[in-house]
């Protein structure tokens, strides 16, 4: 005879349905953000060994050139996950469905014998409860696995604001590489369970999803039943087994379906959204929420890390020349434009800046597609550029403007930010003056954003209480930037 019987919990249907697809969405927009700077290889010296992700690999899932659009998906999928996995997290400690998945003291041991059972070097599989001691392990150190992905996570994201915990992962670069092989291990994790799930039939899959699986109890001849004693009272029957746990079956079914159903339509919802400044419009209003939420933790106490000069790299990575081509640019008869309120348009020539109060040193310089350098920059503070000149009314406004000369290239930056203690105008790299390449005569160098804000040959700088435009915010990125 066979009957439903109960097999897994909520939490493992949660995380089959819910945990899973949030977790393969944040890899797929990882993947989009990895191509522009796919640093994952295997080396031995100088040798590649081993590439995870080769060019065709990006060409054949149309993964290439997608780096705005990884990035918004990333951030906005981040929440999700964070809030998802939070929820889950305190619904199974509450609800006491951590007795079943949290290991024990036989589990380690269970875990090995399940593995070499699996691995045909065992005959015998150790006794089995709900779960054996593999799935405990494996089902918790899913959660751990996501406890530090959100805060390598966090690392890579606000390194400045939170220097103190990509400092507790050995830095920026090393957060990076921890986040990655977390990634390789929910792949691993994956590819593993459901091939477990093939191995074990239809019956385990069907458990999964609604909660019950369906076992075949050996039929036995009903024994003749004995007449009630006369002072006893009479049974009220029991209700059908069957009947209660179809229904129960059916209403926890569908409202998976209903949600992965939600799910797919809110995923196209966003894709096929029109657009807003280069990215589609629900992404760009979480985009301007990330904004609002990590904006106000940046301070003057919150400073890159700084290092010794002689560790910053000879060869400084040039990655774009947007705004800075040489041809029709004379640096002789270059001057900064300055819009002011009250005293018209300043004219300043590099020799009149270099002649203030001189700031340098060398930090991790942090590009949006995810390398970093250490490089050595010399120049002045813009906070001391700013009393100079007398400044501070223009800089009570709320952002600072820049372009490039041409105006090829333009930025926007807030006003807590430029006036940063570490945001200088550079005239100086590696001790020497600026070369063309990278900005001559003069840049902006603001380690508390990525090298995107970080205009190179700066021309004209305005200030306003509206957001000036920027040019990668019109092509999709986050219009903060900030680290």
């Amino acid at each position: 005879m066979k009957k439903l019987v109960p097999k897994h919990p909520l939490a493992i249907r949660w995380m089959h349905w819910i945990n899973f697809p949030v977790l393969f969405a944040m890899i797929w927009s990882g993947l989009l953000i990895y191509w522009a700077n796919d640093v994952y290889k295997v080396r031995v010296g100088h040798d590649i060994l081993y590439t995870f992700f080769p060019n065709g690999f990006y060409k054949t899932l149309n993964l290439s050139h997608r780096l705005a659009e990884g990035m918004a998906f990333h951030f906005v999928f981040m929440w999700i996950f964070f809030v998802n996995g939070t929820v889950y997290v305190l619904y199974t400690l509450f609800s006491g469905e951590w007795r079943h998945l949290f290991p024990n003291k036989r589990s380690f041991k269970e875990g090995w014998q399940v593995l070499l059972h699996d691995l045909h070097i065992r005959k015998t599989i150790p006794p089995q409860g709900k779960f054996n001691g593999a799935q405990r392990i494996a089902y918790t150190g899913i959660i751990v696995m996501g406890f530090f992905s959100v805060l390598t996570g966090l690392a890579i994201y606000k390194p400045v604001q939170l220097g103190w915990l990509a400092a507790c992962f050995g830095g920026y670069a090393t957060a990076r590489i921890i986040h990655f092989i977390l990634t390789l291990g929910y792949c691993l994790f994956f590819v593993i369970h459901v091939v477990q799930v093939i191995l074990a039939g239809w019956n385990n899959f069907r458990a999964m999803v609604t909660g019950w699986e369906v076992v075949d109890f050996p039929h036995k001849p009903e024994a003749p039943v004995p007449a009630p004693a006369p002072s006893a009272s009479p049974k009220v029957p029991a209700r059908p087994i069957q009947k209660q746990i179809n229904r129960r079956t059916f209403i926890s079914f569908s409202a998976f379906a209903l949600l992965g159903v939600a799910a797919w339509k809110t995923w196209f919802g966003i894709k096929d959204a029109p657009q807003s400044d280069g990215v589609q419009k629900p992404l760009r209003k979480l985009l301007n929420t990330d904004e609002k939420i990590f904006k106000p933790t940046l301070s003057d106490n919150h400073l890159a890390k700084t290092y010794p000069t002689n560790q910053a790299a000879r060869n400084v990575r040039v990655n774009s020349n947007v705004g800075t081509r040489p041809q029709g640019f004379d640096p002789a008869a270059w001057r900064l434009q300055v819009q002011t309120q009250d005293k018209g348009l300043l004219s300043i020539s590099i020799d009149e800046l270099k002649a203030l109060p001189k700031t340098e040193y060398a930090f991790e310089f942090k590009c949006i597609e995810g390398w970093s350098q250490i490089s050595w920059w010399g120049g002045v503070r813009f906070s001391d550029f700013i009393n100079h000149y007398g400044l501070q009314k223009e800089a009570a406004l709320e952002y600072v403007g820049m372009s490039t000369p041409d105006d090829q290239y333009y930025i926007g930056i807030d006003r807590t930010s430029a006036l940063h203690p570490q945001t200088i105008l550079a005239y100086e790299m590696t001790g020497q003056p600026l070369p063309v390449n990278h900005g001559a005569p003069l840049r902006l160098i603001i380690p508390v954003k990525y090298g995107v804000k970080n205009l190179k040959r700066i021309g004209k700088i305005h200030f306003s209480n509206d957001r000036p435009r920027d040019y990668w915010f019109e092509r999709g990125y986050d219009y903060y930037c900030g680290l």
